[in-house]
């Protein structure tokens, strides 16, 4: 009897302590109250455990998911919410944001049309079509539909501050000020207003104020991190870099894995000029996350300019892009698989075993005489090359293939002219990159500076281009033109680029630097891994497809010229190209292509035999005296159709310039370019960006 009345208090004793569904829910909830994502989400879930119809539950669970960017979570929970709960339009409005984030627009549009075909005055529904119409680039009827909404709620959080982040988007400054005080006068104890507060504050340049609100906001909540990453963006623009390195440094205490803090520390170590600990920072911050391209490319161009080539470090720096040069190539990826070598190499040029590997993919393509130029490269650098018996299989198969090669080579065009093709000059083309600023950038700071440096060096492998960049943002056309023009470019480019946690984009307009009238435009918008080197093949290609094919008379013996253009430079058989007065060819006044005085014409030259890198040519002159010098320049006009055995074959088609004089696709390749480019710019724009994204986390 006393056992069994010792088992009943025990049994009352726990039912007495053991938590209810709704006690976990109540803990979840102030826990997502406080951003605390991923406690709140193991609290709903034990809750649903105890009861798996509880459907505020599954709702607030389906939030938390959305905001760790658990999209394809958020809308399973949603609709396991619907089966359970009566707030069915909250519920369908957190189905149709998620469905956006997802990229299935179509979807979620019908989603919010249902809500307020039923629920004629709901708000979030058209915060819903608002933010589609920010997708599509229809920014002004977005504006209208957060109007609608706080005309049904004047003091809706959201409404007043996505209208506050809009108006600034559309350069309306004084609305923009107008939505936020609003806004802070309703919701002042509220961490996420000054947060915005901050934001649009730095953005118009005000950064005193920007820091103020900034610091209410992590005063309100000491654990938000967006706030503490927004404040060291401040810091960094007002140039206190070691407050911006403290900053970094509480931080990773708190969360190591925060790859922006480690970049953010690295550039403003790089300011403090402790370039050393920069390059260890970057290292280190890269090892956190090493899809990070921004903070990538920030360290190779800082070894670029501190490090001696010899420096044992960029062999494992290298490393990275090697390896994805073998992954594209095991894909058939040719154009990113010699992106990423080349890449390797500008890290560390004496990286023998990457240059190898670089010299199998060219001699893969039939691009057999740059295969014999780098095996040379590799058997007169590399101190382990050996001649003797204790060659590695390695060394002997490329001795083989150099005997073989160049007894194939023995009667080509350059042995009959003695002429080594590989010193020759062959630049054509003077372009200049100019880049414009944002005042704060959420994710990477100075990213139009780092993007601009690495648009340059994705020229580095093209010969016929010398591509260089003003170290410093220009603030107007104006200045970038000036200093074209007193450089003395052919065009000049203003570029910017932008980003989200998940996008990157390159816009750019391409100038004449003659008459400063527009030239070409440049779109690039590219999401998931490698999309900003992605982004910069695009942009290389881009240029290069809008600029002529030309070269120079090497020599000239009774009609036949030697030309230095060849196969590599897009160059066929029977290509027909106009001579002209050596320094006479200037870019056209408006528009791609060349322009040159009639009177500067001395002939026309038709191919009869090709190289990679040099031809020959029939010579035929204009008028009654033959005036053609050395040096004087060749311009593309007509290249025959790529049929039968007249191919491009595998020639490096991305590395060159690709237009007649007219500045139109003078290759298949190029045409087919241009295509993909147009086709590109009709799909809708469907596009993220920061207003999208802090419009989004409006909660």
């Amino acid at each position: 009897m006393k056992k069994l009345v010792c088992a009943v208090i025990a049994s009352l004793s726990l039912s007495v302590f053991a938590k209810s569904a709704l006690d976990y829910y109540n803990e979840a909830l102030s826990l997502q109250n406080q951003r605390q994502w991923f406690e709140a989400t193991d609290l709903y879930r034990e809750a649903l455990e105890i009861n798996p119809q509880f459907g505020d539950a599954w709702y607030n669970l389906a939030k938390c998911s959305y905001a760790l960017g658990s999209f394809d979570l958020a809308v399973e929970y949603a609709d396991k919410a619907a089966k359970y709960s009566r707030n069915l339009s909250d519920i369908q409005n957190l189905k149709g944001i998620s469905l956006i984030a997802l990229g299935k627009v179509t979807e979620a549009r019908k989603v919010f049309e249902s809500v307020l075909k039923k629920y004629p005055n709901d708000v979030d529904a058209r915060f819903g079509l608002a933010e589609l119409d920010l997708l599509d680039g229809k920014i002004t009827v977005a504006e209208s539909r957060y109007k609608d909404a706080l005309k049904r709620d004047n003091t809706n959080k959201k409404a007043l501050l996505s209208l506050a982040l809009v108006s600034s988007e559309m350069g309306r400054n004084d609305a923009a000020m107008h939505y936020i005080n609003q806004a802070l006068n309703n919701y002042s104890g509220e961490s996420e207003v000054h947060y915005m507060a901050a934001f649009l504050a730095a953005k118009a340049g005000d950064y005193k104020t920007a820091e103020q609100r900034v610091r209410s906001a992590v005063q309100i909540n000491t654990n938000f991190d967006k706030a503490y990453s927004l404040l060291s963006v401040i810091l960094y623009a007002q140039g206190r870099f070691e407050d911006v390195v403290d900053l970094c440094d509480f931080r990773i205490g708190r969360n190591r894995q925060l790859a922006d803090a480690w970049y953010l520390k690295g550039l403003s170590e790089q300011k403090l000029n402790r370039l050393e600990d920069a390059l260890e920072t970057f290292n280190t911050g890269l090892s956190v996350n090493p899809q990070d391209e921004v903070m990538r490319n920030a360290l190779e161009q800082l070894a670029d300019q501190i490090l001696s080539i010899e420096d044992p470090r960029r062999l494992a720096w290298a490393s990275y892009h090697s390896k994805k040069a073998s992954e594209y190539g095991r894909n058939f990826q040719g154009v990113s698989e010699r992106y990423e070598y080349q890449k390797a190499l500008s890290v560390a040029p004496l990286d023998f075993a990457t240059r190898q590997g670089f010299a199998d993919m060219l001699d893969r393509d039939g691009l057999h005489e740059l295969y014999v130029q780098q095996i040379e490269f590799i058997k007169e650098n590399d101190p382990t090359w050996k001649t003797g018996k204790d060659r590695t299989r390695q060394q002997i198969k490329n001795d083989d293939s150099l005997e073989a090669y160049k007894s194939l080579m023995a009667n080509n065009i350059s042995s009959r002219w003695n002429v080594d093709p590989f010193y020759l000059d062959k630049t054509r083309w003077n372009i200049g990159i100019y880049y414009t600023k944002v005042p704060v950038q959420l994710i990477h700071a100075d990213l139009e500076e780092v993007s601009a440096k690495a648009a340059k060096v994705v020229f580095n492998g093209v010969p016929s281009t010398y591509v260089d960049i003003h170290t410093s943002p220009v603030d107007s056309f104006g200045q970038a033109f000036r200093i074209a023009r007193a450089e003395k470019r052919d065009y000049f480019i203003i570029m910017t680029a932008k980003e989200t946690e998940r996008t990157y984009s390159l816009d750019a307009t391409i100038y004449s630097a003659r008459t400063g009238t527009k030239t070409s435009e440049i779109h690039v918008y590219r999401t998931g891994n490698d999309r900003m080197a992605k982004a910069l093949q695009r942009f290389r290609s881009g240029v290069l497809d809008i600029l002529p094919i030309r070269g120079k008379v090497l020599r000239n013996v009774q009609g036949k010229l030697l030309l230095d253009i060849g196969k590599n430079d897009g160059v066929l058989k029977d290509a027909e190209f106009a001579v002209v007065r050596k320094g006479s060819v200037v870019t056209n006044d408006s528009g791609p292509g060349v322009t040159y005085h009639k009177k500067d014409l001395l002939g026309t030259v038709k191919i009869t035999d090709t190289n990679e890198e040099i031809s020959e040519g029939q010579y035929e002159k204009h008028g009654f005296y033959d005036t053609l010098n050395i040096e004087d320049e060749i311009i593309l006009i007509s290249n025959p159709e790529t049929k039968g055995k007249n191919k491009e074959g595998s020639a490096p088609q991305d590395i060159r310039p690709a237009a007649d004089n007219n500045g139109k696709p003078a290759t298949e390749a190029a045409r087919k370019a241009q295509k993909e480019a147009i086709e590109e710019s009709l799909k809708p724009v469907n596009r993220e960006n920061d207003l999208i994204t802090l419009i989004r986390s409006i909660i």
